[in-house]
């Protein structure tokens, strides 16, 4: 299919999305989405993914409208399609030779799908790589999917406000929203001044956004406004190693602070996340979810500083001098570095089960306590046969718990064939290393020996190098800390929903002292 063929194609799931012919979009899905497997690894094969997300994102809306309480459904199968092929769009290895107007439509449809469900951190990570496109084509700005990544960002920033119970955290995230409406702004009025056909869409955007500009410059004064990073930034005093570990922390956004997705900023450089103040029964005393909270964070704290410490401060040589290695010949590393990575990695993963105990607990489902795991915390069952999701889940009105499940569906369980690549690429790779590390062996190579032809005959263990099993324990880390955000907005927005009577109380929750982190 030649791309010609695939701008029309195009224009006409545009023109069905206009109408609302969810007919025709469902024809081209299932007639374009089988063609599209078979096409070479190609530009045009990109551009196809590209378009049958399009497709989808139609679908959806065009369901939403026809029935709005479909909205809060967590059984959103059109999203989870949507972002699937955006996905993989960005995955071929073509898509960095795609215009790069497609390349910022492919990153804000896919942040916006993130953004409409609840993975509200996961839906600014891909605006901010539109955003950056301009470092590597200076033309970007002057296109409209660039300034609509600008606004979308900033709508997603409005959201986080929401959901972040955190009074000083909402303000910093309104002011920065307020910086990508700005910004925004400035690029549309060149972009009117031209006579394009979509001129009277983009004049409305404007409006809207200079009604938001205005509501703003009356909350806050101009310095606020304008130097709202300056607010962010202050001297520090740590020491080298300890300096070193925070501006990693910072760059790869793994601390338990919303600040930190606003960017690498000193005042993020601490992990103040706690659940909100709790209503609870009088006669159950201290909730045991405080508790379990703390266990959380205190042990994803944990298992980030050992990756860091495995990927970065070397361990002297002295802890096996006496311990003797047979060599293989098959470039196999063995050292307490990679030992510290895979306990990281092994860490990371058993969170999210945590997080399914904790939900067990707080919306007291009563599921046993040994059959717990983030893949099957949402589902009923009968005799074993999944038959649906939880109705006091999938009419929850609860934006981050919606997240959480979204994350649930990123984490491939070969128990549950279904998730197999419905969303995150890179989910079964993760899932094959989790359970190597915890049943069966693990080889982890010097370097990529998968090119050499040799290899499938000394290939003997699942192996990876060093390079990638610190890439998938940093994507999990990363994961990790999303749902632990999510969980807490979660209890805030289902704490929110409670009223207080004779037999329930608030408990105004109190910090230990154990200095700034």
């Amino acid at each position: 299919m030649t791309f010609q063929q695939l701008n029309q194609l195009g224009q006409i799931i545009d023109n069905a999305c206009d109408v609302n012919n969810i007919d025709e979009l469902n024809t081209i899905i299932a007639i374009h989405s089988e063609f599209t497997e078979t096409m070479e690894d190609s530009i045009e094969k990109t551009y196809s993914y590209y378009l049958l997300g399009n497709a989808w994102h139609g679908v959806r809306e065009i369901e939403h409208e026809k029935n709005v309480t479909k909205v809060w459904s967590l059984a959103q199968e059109e999203v989870f399609k949507e972002i699937y092929y955006f996905r993989k769009a960005i995955q071929q290895r073509e898509f960095e030779n795609l215009d790069v107007s497609l390349q910022l439509a492919v990153y804000i449809n896919l942040g916006n799908a993130f953004s409409h469900y609840g993975r509200t951190i996961n839906a600014i990570k891909y605006f901010d790589k539109a955003i950056a496109l301009k470092f590597w084509h200076k033309s970007v700005v002057n296109h409209p999917n660039y300034f609509m990544a600008l606004i979308n960002k900033g709508l997603t920033l409005e959201y986080y406000s929401e959901l972040d119970y955190d009074g000083g955290h909402k303000e910093f995230f309104i002011k920065f929203a307020y910086k990508n409406f700005q910004e925004a702004i400035s690029i549309i009025n060149e972009y009117l001044k031209k006579n394009y056909p979509d001129k009277e869409y983009y004049q409305e955007k404007k409006d809207n956004i200079l009604t938001k500009l205005k509501w703003y410059e009356e909350q806050f004064s101009s310095t606020e406004l304008e130097n709202s990073d300056y607010f962010l930034n202050y001297k520090t005093q740590f020491s080298k190693n300890e300096a070193n570990y925070r501006k990693w922390c910072l760059s790869h956004k793994l601390f338990l602070n919303p600040l930190n997705d606003l960017g690498s900023y000193d005042i993020s450089t601490h992990d103040p996340l706690n659940l909100p103040n709790l209503t609870t029964d009088i006669e159950e005393g201290f909730p045991k979810i405080i508790t379990n909270f703390n266990q959380l964070k205190q042990e994803y704290i944990s298992y980030r500083h050992l990756l860091f410490e495995g990927v970065h401060e070397k361990t002297p040589k002295y802890y096996d001098k006496e311990t003797s290695i047979i060599d293989d010949y098959n470039y196999n590393l063995y050292n307490i570095n990679i030992e510290k990575i895979k306990i990281a990695f092994r860490g990371f993963y058993s969170i999210f089960d945590k997080i399914a105990n904790f939900l067990n607990e707080y919306f007291y489902l009563n599921m046993n306590k040994n059959n717990i795991y983030f893949s099957n915390i949402w589902y009923e069952y009968e005799n074993r046969q999944k038959i649906g999701i939880k109705e006091i889940f999938n009419k929850s009105e609860n934006l981050a718990l919606r997240g959480l499940y979204l994350i649930s569906k990123d984490l491939f369980d070969d128990k549950q064939k279904e998730f197999f690549e419905v969303l995150e690429p890179e989910a079964q790779k993760i899932n094959d290393i989790r359970n190597h590390l915890e049943h069966k062996f693990i080889s982890i190579k010097l370097l990529d020996i998968e090119k050499f032809e040799t290899y499938k005959e000394r290939n003997r263990n699942f192996a990876i190098t060093e390079d990638e099993l610190q890439q998938k324990t940093l994507l999990l880390a990363q994961l990790a800390r999303e749902a632990i955000i999510y969980l807490s907005f979660t209890v805030h927005i289902e704490e929110k929903k409670k009223e207080i009577t004779d037999k329930y109380a608030t408990i105004q929750l109190d910090l230990k002292n154990r200095g700034r982190n």
